[in-house]
């Protein structure tokens, strides 16, 4: 089998000491239909956007 047309890998977010938590965020309709466009041309899940959005938030804090 030819690596040539198997499908790109998709990046993973970073293993973290302790492992993750399931938590659960609620946001407007009208943010949640933002994530969803920008998911899908951005082709990533609408949590690996929130994650990167929240994480940039919270580095953004600590300078």
């Amino acid at each position: 089998m030819t690596t040539s047309i198997s499908p790109s890998n998709k990046t993973r977010s970073k293993k973290l000491p302790g492992g993750r938590v399931r938590c659960t965020v609620y946001l407007p309709k009208s943010e949640v239909d933002c994530l969803d466009q920008q998911a899908e041309k951005t082709d990533s899940s609408r949590s690996s956007l929130i994650a990167q959005i929240y994480y940039q938030g919270k580095t953004s804090n600590t300078k």
